[in-house]
């Protein structure tokens, strides 16, 4: 049987070669194929189509780690009002088999967050491994569980968790998230860095209103890669009821936390408002992305730059953390001169950071000539999308208010 990665390029070939034929069905049958999730705006946007056609990565011999509250221990549903589990998840193909979780979160409050960022983490590396740990219960367990994925073999770390500043009074030690280089936090991602493992963390999510706290504790590592927010879901724009504004795809999230003056955080950012498979937390909007339920957030753009990261990382295996981070801080795009406390320098561009780490250009590939082979593998695919797109019609799609 040949190499299922094989298949696909000859698949995106045949779909090239048949566009005059096929029109439009042609990109959705390179979606189809490419992609676990519907994530096509951002993986433009960004150059991810470009790193998986062009140079076929899909974060193959690397591993990610990722902690947020839980991972499999909600009750959660899909856009049918079908039990949604990590089983349910593989079945479908959101996720793989075999994800490694050394510690789960199992209170009434888990949401399985971690579920959906390992969703967004495999629509974009697909091939990379896939370790999680909790992050909840104190600061100290966050710290333990950066250093228990390292343990594990963790190539890459992400997280979407935060405590509280260290300037509130009143609050326990164990749930104060201090200033760099200070606290637990901190010298977890100071370790792990030191050991050759690249981090990125979520910038945060501020409320609309005056009293919004800043980029703040471990955000602020200048060890971490800190990613903010930018809208790219399936919808052109989305209403923003909380803030009251609609936000245009390629807009910075009202909602993306600003930056400390005494920090250049944050980093970049990255796409958020991504499709999901599950309703997480019971309030998530299907206006978006048709089909999915939407996750939005610096929780989701975090993931989304670690799994870029991989397949960088896949590319050029030798390449350190600092030369990830500067080969994604160097070539993002911004439509300020300068750094911004918002959108620090821009967003990602897969395709010129890994230009930046000096990967070579992949040679053309000739577009194979038609088949009966190639024809049949065509045909298939477009009647995969076909089938996925009747579907999709029959899925029960409501407006739900905005929750960020």
């Amino acid at each position: 049987m040949r190499d299922l990665r094989f298949l696909q390029g000859i698949v995106t070939s045949a779909a090239i070669a048949t566009t005059a034929a096929f029109g439009s069905f042609v990109a959705e049958v390179q979606a189809a194929v490419l992609y676990t999730l519907p994530i096509e705006p951002a993986a433009k946007a960004t150059g991810v189509d470009v790193l998986r056609d062009r140079y076929r990565l899909d974060g193959t011999g690397v591993t990610i780690g990722f902690l947020s509250d839980s991972f499999a221990t909600a009750e959660t549903f899909d856009v049918f009002g079908n039990p949604d589990t990590y089983a349910t998840n593989i079945g479908d193909g959101y996720l793989p088999s075999g994800i490694n979780v050394l510690k789960d979160f199992n209170e009434p409050d888990a949401t399985d967050e971690g579920r959906a960022i390992a969703q967004i983490i495999h629509a974009v590396a697909p091939g990379a491994n896939l370790v999680f740990h909790t992050g909840v219960g104190g600061v100290d367990v966050l710290g333990q569980g950066i250093q228990a994925l390292a343990a594990a073999g963790a190539d890459i770390i992400v997280d979407d968790v935060g405590y509280n500043p260290q300037d509130i009074p009143g609050v326990p030690l164990n749930l104060i998230d201090f200033e760099p280089p200070d606290g637990p936090i901190n010298q977890a991602i100071n370790t792990v860095f030191n050991q050759g493992i690249s981090y990125f963390t979520a910038a945060g999510n501020s409320p609309p209103d005056p009293f919004s706290i800043p980029i703040y504790g471990h955000a602020n590592n200048p060890n971490a890669l800190t990613i903010g927010a930018v809208y790219y879901g399936n919808a052109e724009s989305y209403s923003n009821q909380a803030f009251g504004i609609v936000v245009e795809q390629g807009q910075l999230e009202p909602f993306s936390a600003e930056g400390n003056p005494d920090f250049l955080k944050p980093d970049v950012v990255a796409p958020d408002a991504l499709p999901i498979s599950f309703n997480l937390g019971g309030g998530s909007r299907t206006d978006i992305n048709p089909g999915f339920f939407s996750f939005f957030g610096t929780s989701v753009a975090a993931p989304y730059a670690g799994a870029v990261a991989a397949l960088l990382l896949q590319a050029d295996p030798s390449a350190t953390p600092t030369e990830i981070y500067d080969a994604l801080r160097d070539t993002a795009v911004s439509p300020f001169p300068e750094f911004d406390s918002r959108f620090g320098f821009g967003l990602i561009q897969a395709d010129k950071a890994i230009a930046a780490l000096g990967v070579p250009k992949p040679k053309p590939e000739t577009v194979p000539e038609p088949s009966t082979e190639l024809g049949l593998l065509v045909f298939s695919a477009l009647s995969v999308v076909f089938v996925l797109k009747r579907k999709q019609k029959e899925t029960p799609i409501s407006c739900l208010a905005h929750k960020n």
